[in-house]
């Protein structure tokens, strides 16, 4: 069996009989401009004749539509069955029409020898590959953010089913605005955001702990950002090669663990390693970065420019906001509304720069000046382009938080207790709502439930039962991010405060 690391998620198999492809992001950018995929594919032909693709999730950077244009529309293609409806729709738009959605703990034949398992929640899901024997589980980014109790639950569930494990495949580090560009008075960005990378390395290792495969090959991210004010996001990222001697010095000392870095191009042939990519030519001190100005001269040159919008265009995002502002307000309870008070800096606007917006808990207020509130509790700095972008398309709000379009400042540790930069954001973006398609859809809703009644129940808690209790429900345990010291942050996330040695490894 081959396992070849393309870039980024995107992992491609060949069992021999059959041939699979997990989440190709392989050409151009993603998030309206601000993802760029590094390092790049090496070579991605095979995927061209490749019988069946695999989707964790629908987020651009695993579902990415200029990259469909590469594969061929006679494939398989699986991607998790989950409450909302139109992925048939979108997949038979773009040529695919042998579309499986794939319910949670059934198997799925590819070949005589080769079966997937898929394990879904909310949004994302693992995908295990079986081969005669041979045991692939792809945890991607399904786990690393989750709270510790929906982590325990899938880890357990993994191992009872799957309890050996031939090769473990993740994704790993974080992606989107919190707590990056969430910015307080008291906040170091940078150190900050060296922290949570060490969270995100620290929640792999208790996978590894837990799973114990034989080997694991931690893989993304595969991507840069390119615009100056986020550029050092990129130098944040925890080391891929202390991860062994992380997981050495605070897990297991004497693990037989094999512990692989994976490169474009590189790949395995079973357990057998074979490091082939042309980067390791290009390394420094492990570290590809220094090569992102020559590969991406042009596209940092772009990312510079600025461009005004015409005062029309941001008129009609300014009754947009307002539009949505009103369809959005019933996401959350009257008390959280009336907490309700922010400006929209749009840097691209040539006068008038920002948008007030207040709310008495049931009416908003919308006012576009030349400077913010200034009883403002925070605010939303971003662009007229990636506003509308946001309300235009249902998934659009992505490439706000998921992206790094905005930065949002913060100006009282009440508001972040509150979590009221949760809301509004929330409240600037459109997404499917819950409630909406499980009364216009009930029959879908119960099977997704009792087809995976357990995950069923999380999903409908958090969806619907807690909306208006932001900062209630432990997924969105996050303001210590921000008002934190490192030491603190190291108790509270249950993770070790690095050695010395350790310590200076990561430093950029």
């Amino acid at each position: 069996m081959k396992i070849e690391y393309i870039c980024h998620s995107c992992i491609y198999i060949d069992t021999g009989d059959t041939t699979l492809v997990i989440d190709p992001w392989i050409k151009g950018p993603a998030y309206k401009n601000q993802w760029f995929l590094f390092p790049k594919p090496v070579d991605y032909s095979m995927l061209h004749g490749v019988k069946n693709i695999l989707y964790s999730h629908g987020h651009e950077d695993h579902l990415h539509e200029e990259s469909l244009e590469e594969l061929p529309r006679n494939a398989q293609v699986f991607y998790p069955y989950q409450w909302r409806t139109g992925v048939k729709d979108f997949f038979d738009g773009h040529g695919f029409h042998d579309l499986k959605e794939a319910v949670s703990f059934h198997k799925y034949s590819l070949s005589s020898t080769t079966t997937i398992s898929y394990i879904g929640f909310a949004l994302e899901s693992v995908i295990v590959i079986e081969c005669n024997g041979f045991v692939i589980v792809n945890i991607n980014d399904a786990l690393n953010s989750h709270h510790a109790m929906v982590v325990e639950m899938f880890l357990q569930e993994i191992k009872k089913r799957f309890p050996k494990i031939d090769l473990l495949l993740s994704g790993w580090s974080g992606a989107g605005y919190f707590p990056n560009t969430v910015h307080y008075v008291t906040k170091d960005d940078f150190e900050i955001g060296k922290m949570r990378e060490q969270y995100f390395g620290n929640q792999l290792c208790k996978f590894i702990h837990y799973l114990q495969p034989k080997a694991v090959a931690p893989f993304a991210p595969g991507f840069v950002l390119l615009r100056d004010d986020k550029r050092w996001i990129n130098d944040v990222k925890f080391p891929r090669g202390i991860l062994e001697e992380y997981y050495r010095e605070y897990y297991d000392k004497e693990t037989s663990i094999q512990f692989h870095l994976v490169y474009p191009g590189d790949y395995f042939d079973g357990l057998d390693f074979h490091a082939v990519s042309p980067y390791y030519s290009e390394l420094k001190d492990g570290s590809l970065h220094h090569t992102i100005e020559k590969v991406y001269a042009k596209e940092i040159e772009e990312a510079k420019e600025v461009v005004l919008a015409e005062e029309s265009s941001i008129d009609k995002l300014v009754e947009k906001i307002k539009l949505y502002l009103r369809k959005n307000k019933v996401l959350y309870h009257q008390r959280v509304l009336e907490e309700v008070n922010f400006s929209i800096h749009l840097r691209d606007a040539g006068k008038n720069q920002f948008i007030n917006v207040i709310c008495d808990g049931h009416h908003f207020s919308v006012e576009r000046n030349e400077s913010q509130n200034k009883n403002a509790l925070l605010v939303v700095r971003t662009s007229s382009v990636l506003l509308h972008y946001s309300l235009d398309h249902e998934w659009g709000g992505d490439a706000l938080t998921i992206g790094y379009g905005i930065d949002v400042d913060v100006f009282s540790e009440s508001a972040l207790e509150k979590n009221l930069d949760i809301v509004c954001v929330r409240l600037l973006t459109r997404y499917p709502r819950a409630s909406k398609q499980l009364l216009k859809r009930p029959l879908r809703a119960l099977k997704y439930y009792f087809t995976n009644p357990m995950l069923g129940t999380l999903a409908l808690k958090q969806k619907l039962k807690l909306k208006s209790q932001v900062n209630k429900f432990p997924y969105n345990e996050r303001d210590h991010w921000i008002t934190f010291t490192k030491c603190e942050l190291c108790q509270v996330c249950n993770m070790p405060l690095l050695s010395w040695e350790l310590g200076e490894s990561m430093v950029v």
